[in-house]
């Protein structure tokens, strides 16, 4: 039977209470609630037959960036071969667009989505996960491209519309055209506190800008609204110890990891190592006793050195055992990325391009080897946006080149 949810879409499904249930999931999700995959498996239990929710299992899955879920999201694989009978032509879009993900065309999966979102530019889920993609593809152009273009059809009064609006903040935010980011995302947070994107975008115009107490102040303001968010939460502060740093409060930027940016690790989700990773550099560099901080987080790193799913990820993975001087891990590390490298899929040709020489320079100022690491960084600096991640994040990057270039 087809159904439709408030948006108009159809849903191949048993009943229109699972229309209901996928739409509260698809309202954590947006929210980045921690509810939402609990959600998701209690709507499978409810109606197994529904195509849509074993798609967004497969999707939420692969945006874990976790190899160890290959498993599972081939599960999820198995039941949609089954069901493919059954699917409207949407449905077949989504099914098309997992599969081409499973297989690491990181590129193709975003150009199926664009092409379902052509058709169907309300379809909430397909955007949300287009924009993901082209955010670690580094492709802002078409990240703006995709969210204009069915910003469109959007009407303030549709169910979502903040959503919409946070992820047009962001795209503007990254193509550089801050007042529009700020504006918009300040709409989409008025509109929804739970909009932690729309916020995440705003904090970013600030981090750009320089505006350091306003960032502060904004994001002192809302974490108490997202005391139901997942993890994305923690990456909320490190961001505002960034501000910190950037008034030179390091003993507080500091506390906020020691708070906020350890226990979590335990969670073993990607953007927690990188968050800890990232913010320990920046303070080591500018001369801020970590103490043991690096050992402690090396567990959390050395296990996930050989994740192929995101080259941006497995960089943050290796910035520990750099640091340490883990020779043994780091070797290993570097014959990873180099057969990372030769491998036929979307994140293969970016380890090639900048990934390994990223890795490699990495390694290298962990070696005291800064004249080689800063010459390598030298050479790929314009191209380091294909890993993919923000400026924000980035900026790591060219921090690490101007810091060690005065080493040597």
């Amino acid at each position: 039977m087809q159904y439709k949810d408030q948006l108009g879409l159809d849903y191949t499904a048993s009943s229109e209470d699972s229309i209901t249930l996928f739409e509260t999931f698809a309202g954590q999700y947006l929210a980045s609630n921690k509810e939402a995959m609990p959600s998701l498996e209690k709507l499978i239990e409810f109606d197994a037959t529904l195509p849509m929710a074993h798609c967004l299992r497969a999707y939420m899955l692969k945006m874990s960036g976790d190899p160890k879920f290959a498993r599972a999201i081939a599960s999820s694989m198995d039941i949609l071969a089954k069901l493919e009978s059954s699917m409207n032509t949407r449905e077949k879009m989504h099914y098309k667009t997992i599969q081409t993900w499973v297989n690491n065309q990181y590129t193709d999966t975003a150009t199926i989505l664009e092409e379902l979102l052509q058709i169907f530019p309300k379809d909430i889920l397909a955007l949300r996960i287009a924009h993901y993609l082209h955010f670690y593809e580094g492709d802002n152009k078409r990240m703006c491209t995709s969210i204009a273009r069915s910003n469109a059809v959007w009407h303030i009064s549709d169910p979502c519309y903040g959503y919409v609006l946070g992820m047009q903040s962001f795209a503007f935010e990254e193509s550089g055209e801050y007042a529009q980011a700020e504006a918009i995302g300040r709409q989409a947070v008025e509109i929804n506190k739970e909009d932690i994107w729309g916020a995440h975008a705003v904090a970013h115009v600030f981090q750009m800008q320089g505006r350091k107490t306003e960032g502060t102040a904004w994001l002192g303001e809302l974490l108490n609204s997202w005391q139901d968010a997942n993890n994305f939460v923690y990456h909320m502060h490190w961001h505002k110890a960034l501000f910190h740093i950037g008034a030179g409060e390091l003993d507080q930027s500091l506390a906020i990891y020691d708070e906020h940016l350890v226990e979590c690790l335990n969670d073993d989700f990607y953007l927690d190592v990188c968050n800890a990773a990232a913010l320990l550099w920046r303070l080591d560099m500018l001369g801020q006793d970590v103490t043991d901080r690096w050992r402690r987080l090396r567990a959390y790193s050395k296990k996930r050195i050989k994740d192929d799913e995101l080259v941006f990820s497995t960089l943050h993975y290796l910035m520990t055992p750099a640091v340490l001087n883990d020779k043994e891990t780091t070797d290993e590390a570097i014959k990873h990325f180099e057969a990372w490298s030769l491998k036929d899929t979307s994140q293969g040709a970016v380890c090639k391009r900048v990934g390994l020489p990223l890795a490699r320079s990495i390694v290298e100022i962990g070696q005291g080897k800064y004249k080689e690491a800063t010459n390598r960084l030298a050479d790929i600096k314009d191209e380091i946006y294909r890993i993919g991640g923000s400026h924000a994040q980035r900026h790591l990057f060219d921090d690490l080149f101007k810091h060690y270039k005065q080493a040597f």
